[in-house]
């Protein structure tokens, strides 16, 4: 069952707490504007803040792997309607990112074989890839589970 566009956004309140995407939580990264762009990606938005910073004034690395895992998630759940967990991920950080603007992420679901799905990710800005990720994710429950019957 697929989530139709225009109810993403309250299929995200399910995980209103959640550190990458949820609103509600205090300290979390907000991650914002989740959509699909094609039948085989989706893309977001990460606005960072001061306290996202590394050192020298650039944004934390496993900030940015966070919002890497969370988009390839986000890509499970609007590709493959499928909640799905992080078996790896591997990271390759391309270009210093700074802790402030507004950065572009997308998600890919390049490959899926029964429970296993190949997603890859991308941190931009003004299309410059600041980071980039290759993940095996494992689909674990489908969306329709938590989703209402009605759609």
């Amino acid at each position: 069952m697929r989530i139709p566009d225009d109810r993403i956004e309250e299929f995200r309140r399910l995980y209103d707490e959640c550190y990458a995407c949820g609103l509600a939580n205090p300290i979390g990264l907000h991650l914002d504007g989740f959509h699909r762009r094609s039948p085989t990606e989706v893309g977001a938005v990460l606005a960072p803040h001061p306290e996202h910073r590394g050192t020298a004034g650039s944004l934390h690395g496993g900030v940015i792997a966070a919002a890497l895992d969370e988009i390839s998630a986000w890509s499970a759940v609007l590709l493959a309607d499928t909640l799905a967990v992080t078996a790896t991920l591997d990271i390759r950080y391309r270009q210093p990112a700074e802790p402030s603007g507004t950065y572009e992420l997308s998600g890919t679901l390049e490959q899926t074989s029964g429970r296993r799905l190949r997603i890859r990710s991308a941190l931009l800005r003004e299309d410059v890839v600041h980071a980039e990720a290759r993940g095996l994710f494992l689909a674990t429950d489908p969306v329709a589970a938590l989703w209402p019957s009605d759609m």
